[in-house]
């Protein structure tokens, strides 16, 4: 099991700051920043991993992994086809990445290695039509995260609970690793030309799913990167329609890629990346983010309207929920609740935000529980116990 060793990890972050000078394939610094999509040689389907660009130009970053992870995919081998181009039909890279589903198996089996999880081909992940976050997310693991867990055997909860005993403070996975998180919406024949789409048969009856919300996390800093995209129509149409699953953009997005300095909630897309005259232009980045709280010691908030419609958004942090996602010795797969026990004027539970109170991680005692801290992904929560 391969330890977490944060200050190494931190030095070596802090020598690719120091030297943003020197040239790369991935070198998004200055105005290179502007023409990202050039300056990846023609590979727009690359799955990125930059830590300087993580840091310093978060918006382009964020739009460059929402290209490579939505290029359409080659079903035959799981990955980018190069042959096809940005917004053609078919799945996108990140829908041929395995499963959460096929990740943990009842019993906690050893899931199947990424080749034959390709072979097999269980690439959706069908909505059940009621908008709720637990029930119609769909999530996926590309192949660095999908194998670390299998590897390490974190699909099973004994052994997360077998660390913990063992006195590990912390998991680490590698730089690379990704996750993504969707949402869908029923949409009309009509919608298809502005969506990433599914269709649905059952029982003779064909559902047309559109893409509404995309979160994807990477694991290009100790507190990760997150990106959060949604489609236009979550802002106005769908919270009429659902609204008690979709709140609207309650909170301003923030996009220093497709906007100006003096307006950055333009809600535009930027240029230079190819998503002009695609279906991924009615997309928007609602924001990004890799640290608890800002230069001024403000907590950080990213929201998506959709995926956490059921929770109050002005107290939405990637960062603060998921490093509270530990595995004690014992006991429930999710000890510590994301939210605070308090609700908003709407009756929607309010989340932390920040740096997280020490006290969340002692009993009543005061005393400190030897969790195994799972690297800020909560999808092992979904671990199986053994049989």
């Amino acid at each position: 099991m391969k330890i977490s060793n944060i200050n190494k990890l931190a030095l070596s972050i802090l020598t690719v700051l120091q030297c943003s000078s020197v040239a790369n394939a991935d070198d998004y610094s200055g105005n290179n920043a502007k023409h990202m999509y050039s300056a990846i040689k023609g590979k727009p389907w690359k799955e990125p991993q930059n830590t300087h660009a993580a840091v310093n130009n978060p918006a382009h970053y964020a739009w460059r992994l929402f290209v490579a992870v939505n290029w359409p995919a080659n079903e035959n081998n799981c990955r980018a086809d190069r042959r096809k181009r940005l917004g053609d039909d078919g799945l996108a890279s990140w829908e041929v990445w395995q499963t959460r589903e096929e990740t943990f198996l009842e019993g906690a089996q050893k899931p199947a290695n990424w080749k034959k999880g390709c072979r097999d081909e269980n690439f959706y992940t069908f909505p059940a039509g009621d908008y709720t976050v637990a029930v119609d997310e769909a999530v996926r693991l590309n192949k660095k995260a999908y194998n670390y867990i299998r590897d390490n055997r974190l699909y099973s909860l004994d052994e997360q609970e077998r660390l913990a005993k063992k006195g590990v403070k912390d998991i680490d996975f590698p730089l690379g690793a990704k996750e993504v998180k969707a949402g869908w919406v029923t949409i009309t024949e009509e919608d298809k030309s502005r969506y990433h789409w599914m269709e649905k048969v059952e029982d003779g009856k064909t559902t047309i799913y559109g893409l509404s919300a995309f979160h994807v996390m990477s694991k290009d800093l100790p507190n990760w990167f997150w990106a959060t995209f949604e489609h236009v129509d979550n802002e106005s149409r769908w919270p009429a329609v659902y609204p008690e699953h979709f709140q609207g953009w309650t909170v301003p997005s923030f996009d220093s890629a497709a906007c100006p300095a003096d307006d950055l909630q333009c809600n535009k897309i930027p240029e230079g990346y190819g998503i002009e005259g695609t279906k991924w232009a009615n997309y928007r980045l609602r924001g990004t983010q890799s640290t608890f709280v800002d230069n001024r010691g403000e907590p950080t908030i990213l929201a998506n309207s959709h995926l956490e419609g059921f929770l109050d958004q002005e107290s939405m942090s990637c960062t603060t929920c998921h490093a509270m996602a530990v595995k004690g010795a014992e006991g429930e797969s999710m000890p510590i609740s994301i939210v605070t026990g308090e609700v908003n004027p709407q009756g929607l539970p309010i989340g932390h935000v920040g740096a997280l109170d020490p006290k969340i991680f002692r009993n009543a005692l005061g005393e400190e529980v030897p969790y195994v801290g799972l690297d800020y992904v909560w999808t092992l929560r979904n671990a199986q116990r053994e049989k």
